[in-house]
């Protein structure tokens, strides 16, 4: 039993004065006095200066009072000390009388009040428990943040920083709690509990390593979706939370777009453009898988339903040896742990599109999960957008799907099977009086990928990790302006094999070694404009006619390469010093099945070439302190040429690897608990770079060059607020310059993609009882333009054609908005949780700019403008 002591007012009514009144005579009539009666009583707070050296005390006041009953004046008639007559004011200022009567008629009157403070103890049973404690690391001893305890009766915590946990306020008796997280093998605890009391415990967990890198031996430049919390006490870094980011309508991939150093992609495009490299140049892995796109065409959706995320990473550069092919950045989607009990799933709807999944546990080793997600934004699209959006920003028909079968062979040993599919479709039409000028274009993209994993840890040997994967990959492009169509058709086939094994060498030495090799091979067909579609670097305005120069041509490609890659870590200096020295030696193999344009029937003959590529990779990790940590980076990377551009009619078919150095400097800064600062400083230089050669008719099979080179430089920050009181959020700033020399002796000019100020600032409140709200506001540069200077009129096409002026030397006036998220969460029945969202997209209804377009003589000049205000609502039940 415990007590508490609190503080109870003695009321004492003394007397009652009429003011106005007149003594009367003797012998007259007595009048008939209402004295005033308190309708709304306040009480006044123990001084917490007397608690300690003061029994109680009692103030006298007076207290005067009109003929509202309103209290208009307070005297002291009688101190009790400073505090207690400064409690009792406070107090008395707030009440409610009924007003005093003569006769029935309301009058002011003063009365006497005596306010007794007075402390009493009072037994007060208590009915629960509470249980604190620390999770850590069975074999190290660390402390374990970001663990998951769940208890028995559906509540759950996350531990912090330091490992710590606690349930407050639970019921008595025997109560089971199970633990689990990212890289944790759940265990389940019994606890006997009592009430009135407080129970400490630790548990030890035992850790499993990432799948394909292991934290000790790979520190790249990271930039990681900030640690997004659900704004209740139950939080975790998943994809349940990323879905609470405004602007995502839900999807936690599309987080990617509010981290430093991604340049906002126009409305309608699915491009990813991470420190100024070309879309293309940015790989996705979805645990290690290699798939073509991140977003869906259009850009609404991301390719992977978020119930089947566990989490996201941008790797904008420098990232380390498992990882090449490309010269830009990674993208790293970590697919949902496999390990819940019973049958769990969740339904969505909202304006874009519908989804369903599923995740089961079959048997005692066996586990399911599933999803489906459908479009439906092109049919809402007709309801509330404008033609001339909708001509800019295509509308795409959409589904995807994955399906995943994991089996636990032993302790710290799966092997999992699963598939990936999406397809996309978009097809436009735009109607212009004159049939030169009407233009239409259908696009398709269609990939899958199936695969079996085989993971398995053991203390004695390390981490063994085997994946096999294969797909295929379908592009079709079908554009036709006035009478010249071209048409585009991909065929792909992707074999992938990623195998690699990890151990400690020495308490301060970590070795990792591993094979990463993946074959595409591809069936083209190409015809129409040779330039057609548009590349980086073409000086072009928005719908203007191609050439009249047209090609056609039928090949195939293969391009193939084994990356065998070593990376060390060295821990020095208390583990305060991390060096991790790596490095991969990849060979490839480019081969095209036409050396020439095909002279006839025959087959022809083909091409075939060799390229090494070395591949050094340096990171450097220093911590100065507890609040300080500085990190550094520095290595050289390529990327094989596309399977389109081996064409010996539209490319050329002995086109070799590009190639890029990256330098990177950055600094993280603890500026509190919860706040945390990242500085980064970054230079990229690109060389071999493929462009489409100037000359009106180009060496046989050489309608593209490769001596183009480009940089990219400047510096990005990131400053998170992990989760202060009911907030959360972050504000990212880049600021960077991306040019390119088409030829190295030509003088630098702004790269198509190129973003001087990158501006986010989201954040989320819990509003208390399920309700929350967020926040994003963005601010980006417009993108450069190649300004119009004059027209000229061609007879022969019976058009005007412009006469450009300096390259990519004006831009797209800037984008600016504001965009807001409401969403509201509770519970049906015992066991599904609803949510419903409203999200506001351009909420001031900004009118941005998004394409500069001319009229047909091109003497004026107008934008188009991107979506105006546009508002996502949707709900989503999951059990």
């Amino acid at each position: 039993m415990l007590t508490k002591k609190y503080q109870t007012p003695a009321l004492l009514l003394v007397a009652a004065t009429v003011l106005g009144a007149m003594i009367p005579a003797l012998g007259a009539a007595q009048p008939t006095i209402e004295p005033p009666a308190i309708l709304e009583f306040v009480a006044a707070e123990f001084p917490e200066s007397e608690r300690e050296n003061s029994e109680g005390a009692t103030v006298l006041l007076q207290i005067a009072i009109s003929e509202e009953g309103e209290v208009v004046g307070i005297a002291i008639l009688e101190s009790a000390g400073e505090a207690f007559d400064r409690s009792a004011i406070e107090a008395v200022k707030q009440f409610r009388f009924s007003p005093a009567k003569r006769d029935g008629v309301p009058i002011p009157v003063r009365i006497e009040y005596a306010y007794d403070f007075v402390i009493h103890e009072e037994e007060i049973e208590i009915t629960t428990a509470t249980i604190l404690g620390t999770v850590v690391d069975r074999n190290g001893g660390e402390r374990v943040e970001g663990a998951v305890l769940e208890l028995d009766d559906g509540t759950r915590v996350i531990t912090d920083e330091e490992g710590r946990f606690a349930f407050e306020e639970i019921e008595p008796g025997a109560r089971t709690i199970t633990i689990s997280g990212d890289f944790i093998r759940p265990v389940s605890a019994t606890e006997e509990v009592v009430a009135g009391e407080r129970l400490e415990v630790v548990y030890e967990v035992s850790l499993e390593e990432e799948d394909d890198e292991d934290d000790d031996l790979d520190f790249e430049f990271v930039v990681t979706a900030p640690r997004i919390r659900r704004q209740v006490v139950a939080t975790e870094i998943s994809a349940t939370e990323g879905r609470r980011v405004p602007g995502t309508q839900g999807d936690v991939l599309k987080v990617v777009e509010n981290l430093p150093g991604v340049a906002r992609a126009a409305a309608g495009s699915s491009a990813l453009v991470v420190w100024g490299a070309a879309p293309e140049d940015t790989r996705t892995y979805v645990d290690g898988i290699h798939i073509p796109r991140l977003y869906h065409d259009g850009g609404f959706r991301s390719v992977l339903h978020s119930d089947m995320v566990r989490s996201v990473e941008l790797i904008p550069g420098g990232y380390a040896p498992p990882f090449g092919r490309g010269i830009g950045g990674i993208v790293r989607v970590r697919q949902r742990p496999l390990d819940e009990d019973g049958f769990h799933g969740s339904v969505s709807l909202d304006v874009i599109d519908a989804a369903a999944s599923i995740r089961a546990k079959l048997g005692k080793k066996v586990h399911l999960a599933a999803s489906f997600r459908r479009s439906h934004l092109d049919s809402v699209a007709n309801l509330v957008s404008k033609d001339d959006v909708r001509d800019i920003i295509p509308i795409p028909r959409y589904y995807d799907g994955q399906l995943r079968l994991q089996y636990t062979l032993g302790e710290n040993e799966r092997l999992e099977i699963g598939g990936i599919a999406s397809s996309d479709r978009i097809d436009r039409t735009v109607v212009n009086s004159d049939p030169a000028l009407t233009s239409r274009d259908s696009r398709g993209m269609d990939f899958f990928r199936v695969y079996l994993r085989y993971e398995k840890q053991k203390e004695d040997l390390g981490t063994i990790s085997f994946l096999q994967y294969y797909g295929q990959d379908r592009r079709s492009l079908l554009n036709r302006f006035g009478g010249v169509p071209t048409h585009i058709d991909n065929n792909s086939n992707i074999v992938g094999l990623r195998t690699s094994w990890s151990s400690k060498l020495h308490e301060r030495v970590a070795l990792e070694v591993g094979l990463d090799a993946e074959i595409l091979s591809a069936d083209l067909s190409r015809g129409g404009a040779v330039g057609a579609p548009p590349r980086e670097g073409d000086a072009r305005v928005f719908g203007q006619a191609p050439a009249d120069r047209i090609g056609s041509d039928e090949w195939s490609a293969l391009i193939a390469s084994a990356g065998v890659y070593a990376s060390v870590a060295i821990n020095l200096w208390e583990d305060r010093l991390r060096i991790l020295p790596g490095f991969r030696l990849e060979p490839y193999i480019t081969r095209s099945s036409r050396a020439v344009p095909s002279a006839g029937d025959g087959p022809g003959a083909g091409t075939q070439r060799y390229d090494l590529a070395i591949e050094p990779r340096l990171s450097v990790l220093l911590k100065a302190n507890d609040w300080l940590g500085f990190k550094a980076a520095i290595g050289r990377y390529h990327q094989p040429p596309a399977a389109e551009d081996l064409s010996a009619v539209f490319g050329t078919p002995t086109l070799g690897p590009a190639r890029s150095a990256h330098y990177l400097l950055g600094a993280n800064i603890r500026l509190m608990e919860k706040m945390n600062l990242e500085l980064n400083g970054f230079y990229t230089y690109s060389d071999k770079l493929v462009w489409r050669s100037v000359a009106e008719q180009p060496f046989l099979a050489q309608a593209l060059e490769q001596n183009a080179v480009g940089r990219s430089y400047g510096g990005q920050a990131l400053l998170r607020i992990e989760k202060i009181g009911p907030f959360f959020g972050w504000l990212s700033y880049t600021l960077s310059r991306s040019e390119r020399k088409d030829v190295p002796s030509l003088d630098w000019r702004r790269f198509d993609y190129d973003q001087t100020h990158n501006l986010t600032a989201l954040g989320s409140f819990d509003l208390g009882k399920g309700f929350e709200a967020g926040f994003r506001v963005r601010y980006s540069t417009g993108y450069p333009r190649t300004p119009v200077i004059g027209s000229y009129y061609d007879a022969t096409a019976d058009l005007y054609q412009p006469i450009f002026g300096t390259r990519n030397s004006i831009r797209i006036p800037a984008f600016v908005s504001l965009d807001i998220r409401g969403a509201k969460s509770f519970k049906i029945g015992e066991y599904i949780r609803g949510e419903v969202f409203l999200e506001i997209q351009n909420l001031m209804n900004r009118r941005n700019p998004e394409e500069l377009v001319y009229n047909p003589t091109y003497t004026q000049h107008d934008y188009i403008s991107g979506f105006p205000i546009l508002s996502v609502f949707g709900a989503r039940a999951e059990w």
